[in-house]
């Protein structure tokens, strides 16, 4: 008998939520909002595995193919950031009101929830963040914060988890 499967469509980001890593993979329970998600910048993405292929002499068929896969990672700008988005992101100090950076400065890894509008949410216990800043300072223009999470190892449970939406 033929196994039924179930559609699950994944589209739409509702808001993404930032609160303390966790390294032991239990999302944290209170989580808020990073800021404006830019329109149309939030993607997830996963590179093609390296692989190594070995071949025995005059075959051009590979005898082993070895697969180092890689880790979806995910990419979103936020607009509107202010002092302590950019200490918190980039890095620096936030030094009576104004933003100080010496680009030494380290960022601590943050836990993200990714909630879309349907299908599977995203949970990334314990993520690397690199912000970098992508200003247009022209008349038509925009401050803009880019971001690369990159989930990290926990140690119980998975680097990320996608979870699908329960029904209402």
């Amino acid at each position: 008998m033929a196994e039924t499967r179930t559609s699950l469509i994944t589209l739409g980001l509702c808001e993404i939520k930032v609160g303390t890593a966790a390294p032991g993979g239990t999302m944290p329970t209170e989580m808020s909002k990073i800021g404006k998600t830019y329109k149309d910048t939030c993607k997830i993405a996963q590179d093609a595995a390296d692989v190594t292929e070995h071949y025995e002499e005059g075959m051009a068929a590979p005898e082993v193919r070895k697969k180092a896969r890689k880790i979806p990672r995910l990419t979103f700008s936020i607009m509107d950031a202010n002092v302590d988005d950019l200490v918190a992101y980039v890095g620096g100090e936030n030094i009576d009101g104004a933003w100080g950076y010496n680009g030494d400065e380290v960022v601590a890894n943050k836990a993200i929830r990714v909630i879309t509008e349907k299908g599977l949410d995203f949970d990334i216990p314990n993520a690397d963040i690199e912000a970098v800043i992508n200003a247009d300072m022209s008349a038509k223009g925009i401050f803009l914060v880019d971001f690369t999470v990159t989930p990290m190892a926990v140690s119980a449970g998975k680097a990320l988890k996608g979870t699908p939406k329960k029904a209402n």
